[in-house]
């Protein structure tokens, strides 16, 4: 097994590039040359609100995190909101419509049926599903806190058997997404009154996994539970048990590997939310006002009184509107200045 602390998701770019490059074993999959650790990939990140990759070499892509983080938090797993910004999510789905392994669902509306999931809109929408029994996974995480600030129970659960095992004639199931996140498991630390979040992955890709989203993805709801739970943001944990890159990645993860003046720098936001029935109602305005700037042309700053609110917005409303917008995390001001045209 491998294993590897940071202090955020630069020193982890660094980091994990030098390790595949070092261990990675060549493997074809899908007709494609991959390379992969031989052993499971455990690290921690000691700091996880650093998650905004400064590494001009990883040419990372910076409104798409909060994109995604908008629409897992919304249940969500259409294309036509997470296409609009980055139109590769339309080759992974299966009919054109939906990411059928999309995480939005699970966390917020699963149900354990055989039928996939097809949800948009708000967070609110029921599944008419014959009498399913439909789970708000992130109120389970709430109530077992509330029942017991210690508790071991806090976990959510990706994967989904009925929709991910087997056809309906009983063959493997075949589709172009299976999700790769397995669980996430959130635990107050032993010590302090912080909230430790472990995430288990199946299978992660360095480039458009984990640097891409889910580390980002994945810190940010532990960033928002830890305000819901009324504890401090603690440490990050991430399993993956075959970590690996492709062929056409590896120039890039060279020069990555070759940084060596690294920085990591958090930033912690003030936040007006105290419970998730406030924080859905700020997730139902953000959702809102997202789609007017994409689909109706809007072009105002709306302001959510909540720092950590204001920021996720201006995120769309800079790539949408391409007008400059001031941003409370100094860091988002560099890297949104190549969308500010305008």
């Amino acid at each position: 097994m491998f294993t590897a602390e940071y202090e955020g998701i630069n020193s982890f770019l660094v980091g994990a590039s030098n390790l595949l490059l070092r261990e990675g074993v060549h493997r074809k999959t899908r007709g494609s040359n991959c390379w992969e650790l031989p052993a499971p990939f455990m690290f921690k990140i000691r700091n996880p609100t650093a998650r905004l990759v400064t590494i001009p070499q990883r040419n990372w892509n910076p409104v798409l995190p909060f994109a995604e983080s908008l629409w897992l938090a919304m249940g969500r797993n259409d294309l036509a909101f997470i296409s609009h910004y980055l139109k590769k999510m339309n080759d992974y789905s299966d009919d054109g419509f939906f990411l059928r392994g999309g995480y939005g669902p699970r966390l917020r509306k699963y149900n354990g049926i055989r039928n996939d999931y097809r949800i948009s809109n708000t967070i609110h929408a029921k599944i008419d599903n014959s009498g399913a029994s439909q789970v708000d996974q992130f109120k389970y995480i709430c109530k077992n806190f509330e029942s017991d600030i210690n508790t071991r129970r806090a976990i959510i659960n990706i994967g989904d058997p009925p929709k991910d095992c087997f056809e309906i004639n009983g063959s493997l199931k075949t589709t172009l997404d299976f999700p790769c996140t397995r669980l996430l498991h959130f635990q107050k630390d032993s010590n302090e009154a912080k909230l430790n979040l472990t995430v288990y992955m199946r299978s992660n890709d360095f480039m458009w996994g984990a640097s891409a989203v889910n580390i980002f993805n994945f810190t940010f709801i532990q960033e928002y539970f830890a305000k819901i739970l009324n504890l401090e943001i603690g440490e990050y944990y991430h399993i993956a048990n075959n970590f690996h890159y492709y062929e056409r990645h590896k120039e890039q993860i060279k020069n990555i590997s070759k940084v060596v003046d690294v920085e990591d720098n958090g930033f912690n936001y003030s936040k007006s939310f105290i419970n998730l029935t406030e924080f859905d109602i700020q997730i139902q305005k953000l959702q809102n006002e997202e789609e007017k700037l994409r689909t109706d042309g809007a072009n105002e700053i709306v302001n959510f009184d909540d720092d950590f609110f204001n920021d996720w917005f201006k995120t769309f409303y800079c790539y949408n509107t391409k007008h400059k917008v001031e941003f409370s995390n100094p860091i988002l001001n560099e890297l949104f200045k190549k969308y500010q045209t305008l």
